[in-house]
């Protein structure tokens, strides 16, 4: 068995995998859609580090998670579009349908993940939820440093020398991963593969909480983000 944190990044989708009970871990690029309908057999749980339940106003798990890390890295949690933004062809069209939906437009940073959102929204359903749920990398990072929030943009050479530093204890072949990752998987979408995939050990083990209460969206799937 074994339990993995999914990342998107110019690849795809890479995967830290987490052996169980050996601790023992892996890295690969994996085809997330495929993972969310067909679930390997050995696969105990997957953290996923994209929004995954959409309502027509703002998410209350969004909101939580950005006050909980404050400033700066609640800027890091963008605010997830309505679901029929999914179809839109082009960021203004997108920001135009989610105003009309929410009230709020679409930062381009949150249009630059809609084919991620759209990729898993349409594999994922409310029974996948049992072993499939939602992370986001920066409240992962701040259960893990003690309650504390990173100091450092991850995309700075000091931002990683953190992160790394903290992961470090619980997965010690963390440096070799990042020396070989596969090509087209930025340093960073690695790190926020293995910290999601030690919130899915926590979810494993029964250790894992939420930044507020779940709601359900009109699919019936849980919103809420996991740490």
């Amino acid at each position: 068995m074994f339990v993995s944190g999914a990342d998107g990044c110019r690849a795809g989708w890479v995967s830290f995998k987490v052996a169980l009970p050996s601790l023992t871990t892996s890295v690969e690029v994996v085809d997330l859609s495929n993972i969310l309908r067909n679930r390997p057999s050995n696969l105990a749980c997957i953290g996923i580090d994209i929004p995954i339940g959409l309502l027509d106003g703002s998410r209350p798990c969004d909101k939580a998670a950005r006050k909980l890390l404050g400033q700066p890295r609640g800027t890091s949690v963008f605010a997830a579009p309505g679901r029929e933004v999914l179809s839109a062809k082009n960021h203004a069209e997108a920001s135009e349908v989610n105003r009309q939906r929410t009230t709020r437009g679409l930062s381009q940073q949150a249009w630059g993940i809609v084919p991620k959102i759209k990729q898993v929204d349409d594999a994922i359903t409310p029974d996948c939820q049992r072993w499939a749920f939602e992370v986001h990398p920066e409240v992962c990072f701040w259960a893990l440093n003690q309650r504390r929030p990173m100091t450092h943009n991850k995309k700075t050479k000091e931002g990683a020398a953190e992160r790394i530093a903290v992961l470090r204890p619980v997965f010690s072949e963390i440096e070799r991963h990042l020396a070989n990752r596969p090509p087209r998987v930025g340093a960073d979408d690695l790190l926020d593969a293995a910290v999601a995939a030690w919130t899915a050990l926590r979810r494993h083990r029964g250790e894992a909480g939420c930044v507020c209460p779940p709601e359900r969206d009109e699919k019936g799937l849980s919103v809420a983000i996991h740490y």
